[in-house]
């Protein structure tokens, strides 16, 4: 009996190698990868294979030793041009184990990843070595630099200072235990990008939809101790898009919130890891999977409350500089930019993405109309005759700005216009008997008419632009408004006023 034992046992071990299947092998493509570009590894075993455990050593130094990892397709990104080695052994469910290697030869420096629609993986081991204060790194504590990052490219700008690393050196001292103040970095980082944010967080679903639509952006707490972007809204209003440093955070620690991705055929399709979602990488050596974009209800991030990060909504066309809007007008616009207040043709200036953005909205109701916020409610009287910058349309709905604030007006309150060429525009000044001195009030009118509703009364010495002229009045735009003059109270630009000559 004690032989026969001893004889199975033996067959036992010299059968242990067989059950496993064929052999093991692991390649890298690309096979000479750059130091920065993502390497990816396939690792073939035979029937059985249950999980692989990598080693990754580089001038016979051991860089990473990991533990059973059940991923047989994953990633790396090399740090630096030299030759390492990659070996993987392969465990079977029969307690059996095959080994295999590779050498990679890494060569040359990867193109920096930039642009509007890069996505960085926080976890792919490159963001180790990059210090965010000096008690943490990028890739523990980096998630609200990585969402400012993204939302910097996505906004147009590039180069190195808007690069993770160099914005994680940047507001280091945004950082706290743990974490980052990220009301601090956007408010901080917003007086150097140009664009505003708030300190009440906004739950309100509607807002937050047409906020989207105007081409605003969100940083939020997407799950406890992880901040992630919304860049974007589903064409159905009830998903928004995220882009995402870290998804296995949120994967691991989300609650009552659902993960979608769009099939081949537009479909939302729920995504229970971050594996299923398309142009998914796990990291060998991090045991976290890669950046990734995709979408949640809007329902859940309403609820969770998110951080507006909004750019300026006007631009000049020349050089995309912000430009504040102060005074519009149909022919020229005072704005301020570069800190400096200044007069440009109204088309010179960029604003709005939407249908009919880039129109002008003039209040032809007599009675003026309601200003009305995301939830409907009215927040501002406009007058009659003002002129207000259109951001988008919609059947029944105007999205407009009006002294800085941003809702929508009913359509039907409205005539647009595009901006008029301020070539041949006039200009003019309100006067009385040729006095421009600013002590006395002329009043503008809502129609060419002496019965023309009064809608206002202006100071002489206030500079308008001349449109036309009809029946004795100048149809003119001052102060944010279209609205009509008695010629006897307006100088013409040839310096003459109504009184000294008739045209």
């Amino acid at each position: 009996m004690r032989t026969g034992r001893w004889i199975a046992l033996l067959l036992a071990v010299i059968l242990i190698p067989a059950a496993a299947g064929a052999e093991v092998s692991v390649s890298v493509e690309p096979a000479q990868p750059k130091a920065g570009e993502v390497a990816e590894v396939t690792v073939t075993a035979g029937e059985g294979a249950e999980s692989v455990i990598y080693t990754l050593t580089a001038e016979d130094k051991k860089i990473f030793s990991g533990k059973e990892d059940s991923h047989f397709v994953t990633a790396f990104r090399p740090r630096k041009e030299t030759e390492y080695l990659l070996e993987v052994t392969v465990l079977y469910g029969d307690k059996s184990r095959e080994t295999a290697s590779v050498t990679i030869p890494v060569r040359g420096k990867a193109e920096v990843q930039q642009g509007e629609d890069v996505v960085y993986s926080q976890k792919d081991g490159w963001w180790k070595d990059k210090s965010y204060s000096k008690k943490t790194n990028l890739e523990k504590a980096g998630c609200a630099i990585f969402t400012l990052s993204h939302v910097l490219q996505r906004l147009g700008f590039s180069g190195e200072d808007v690069m993770p690393d160099a914005l994680g050196k940047t507001y280091s001292y945004c950082y706290t235990q743990g974490g980052t103040a990220n009301e601090r970095l956007l408010t901080r980082s917003g007086e150097v990008y140009g664009f505003t944010t708030e300190d009440e967080l906004i739950t309100s679903k509607a807002e937050i939809r047409d906020a989207l639509r105007d081409g605003d952006f969100f940083s939020f707490s997407i799950v406890i101790g992880h901040i992630a972007l919304i860049s974007g809204l589903s064409d159905d209003g009830s998903k928004v898009r995220i882009v995402d440093s870290a998804p296995s955070a949120t994967f691991e620690r989300i609650k009552k919130g659902n993960v979608y991705y769009l099939d081949g055929n537009g479909e939302f399709v729920t995504a229970k890891t971050p594996e299923e979602i398309p142009g998914a990488r796990w990291y060998f050596e991090t045991a976290f999977c890669g950046g990734l974009e995709y979408y949640m209800d809007l329902d859940y991030v309403a609820r969770r409350g998110v951080r507006p990060i909004r750019p300026a909504w006007m631009r000049l066309k020349a050089d995309g500089a912000a430009a504040e809007l102060v005074r519009p007008g149909t022919a020229t616009c005072d704005v301020i930019s570069g800190g400096e207040e200044k007069t440009v043709p109204t088309e010179e200036l960029a604003w709005g993405s939407g249908t009919d953005g880039g129109k002008l909205a003039f209040i032809n109701k007599k009675t003026g109309t309601k200003l009305k916020n995301a939830e409907g409610k009215n927040i501002r009287n406009v007058p009659a005759c003002a002129v207000l910058p259109v951001l988008r349309s919609e059947e029944k709905k105007l999205y407009v700005v009006y002294n800085g604030i941003k809702g929508y007006i009913s359509r039907g309150d409205a005539e647009l216009t595009d901006p008029l060429p301020a070539q041949g525009i006039r200009s003019g000044v309100i006067s009385y008997k040729g006095n421009t001195s600013g002590l006395t009030k002329v009043r503008v009118r809502y129609s060419g008419s002496a019965k023309g509703k009064v809608l206002d009364e202006w100071k002489t010495g206030t500079r308008v632009n001349v449109l036309a002229q009809k029946d004795g009045f100048y149809q003119i735009d001052g102060r944010g408004m279209r609205v009509w003059v008695q010629e006897d109270f307006l100088t013409v630009e040839d310096g003459t006023d109504g009184n000294a000559k008739k045209e």
